[in-house]
């Protein structure tokens, strides 16, 4: 039996999702039997001696405390984490990241697009995957600290800092998509000449980015992959029995740099962008919230939910949007609760501006 045990801080995350995804998927092409476990208490009473168990956490102590349990009751474990192997620092079959190998890539990649400055935006000073970003990108970039901008809690104030100093850089890297997403909203609204000037580079390509793929190149870090790897990994520990441990890194996909064009010269100010007009002129903590919503949102919805939405925008009722979908009103309805549950929002008015805000493709063409 082939157990799953996921850090429960780190399974809520897109990404772990997006690696979980990976590994079930490998998982039932090969027949294979799993199942998975949601507590410590219940890996111990469940795991058995020969068994293998599927480690997925992103916190040092965690995955640490996971690796002696499963290993004191005779299992073999293999981790896979976000975190680089000099990170780790543990002796186990693992997937990880390399950071530092396509970190490198991507500033190689920048420098041949003559993009000399580059800044690193976003990083959450707490985030062990941020930080393995961090290091990948002072070591690539042979970059100062003060290149580094922290969100320490609030991406309001990492713009500020950012802001007071974005003449210096020819481009950004961010942390991660959600902070990408921030940069270009708060440029739209503040500095628009600077968002047409600078090139802003995203990490995980979320579903969400792909409504600001105008101003954000999305890396994928392939966490999919990360759950194939594994079970490539288990394969061929099992037909070698003399192999004791496989490392396994797994390199981002930078593909989507190589479309990046070069900077064309100044020709006078440029017009702002148009973006959603936000209901609040600062964003704070609640900014990251709203967008993991809008992106859970985009994970969950189907056709016809996003059909219900871009009606209900264009202000139609609820039995004009049941007979345009061939639905009844209940369904309709229900569809509207569920999306308004996702979003963790009051009422119908809410969740529309928070898609208004976000999503600004579903609001085209409604006037």
């Amino acid at each position: 039996m082939i157990l799953i045990f996921e850090d429960p801080n780190y399974a809520k995350s897109v990404w772990c999702q997006s690696l979980v995804r990976g590994l079930v998927s490998e998982l039932k092409l090969k027949r294979a039997a799993f199942r998975f476990v949601s507590s410590a208490q219940e890996l111990s009473g469940e795991v058995r001696e020969g068994d293998s168990v599927y480690i997925i956490g992103s916190g040092s102590g965690w995955i640490t405390a996971s690796l002696a349990l499963a290993e004191r009751a005779g299992a073999y474990p293999i981790l896979l984490s976000n975190q680089t192997r000099d990170q780790l620092s543990i002796n186990c079959s693992m997937v990880c990241s390399d950071t530092v190998g396509s970190m490198k890539y991507v500033i190689d990649q920048l420098r041949r697009l003559e993009k000399q400055r580059v800044a690193m935006y976003g990083v959450n000073p707490r985030s062990v995957g941020d930080a393995s970003r961090k290091s990948g990108f002072l070591l690539a970039a042979h970059a100062p600290d003060s290149d580094i901008f922290l969100n320490d809690g609030s991406l309001e104030n990492c713009f500020q800092s950012f802001i007071a100093k974005s003449r210096s850089y020819d481009a950004v890297i961010c942390a991660n998509d959600f902070a990408a997403i921030s940069l270009v909203r708060k440029l739209s609204e503040r500095a628009p000449e600077e968002l047409t000037r600078l090139s802003i580079i995203g990490c995980a390509e979320t579903r969400l980015t792909k409504f600001y793929e105008q101003y954000i190149v999305s890396i994928r870090v392939n966490f999919e992959e990360y759950g194939k790897a594994a079970v490539t990994l288990l394969d061929t520990l099992r037909k070698n029995p003399f192999l004791s441990n496989i490392v396994m890194s797994i390199r981002w996909d930078i593909s989507a740099l190589h479309e990046l064009p070069k900077p064309a010269p100044a020709q006078g100010a440029s017009a702002a962008p148009h973006f959603p007009q936000a209901a609040d002129a600062f964003y704070t903590d609640q900014e990251l919230t709203e967008m993991l919503c809008m992106e859970q949102l985009l994970n969950e919805c189907d056709e016809l939910d996003n059909e219900i939405l871009r009606l209900a925008l264009a202000g139609q009722a609820y039995e004009d949007i049941a007979e345009h979908c061939f639905a009844n009103v209940s369904t309709v309805k229900y569809r509207m609760r569920k999306m308004i549950g996702i979003c963790k929002a009051e009422n119908r008015a809410e969740l529309l501006r928070l898609v208004e805000k976000y999503l600004p493709q579903m609001t085209q063409g409604r006037d």
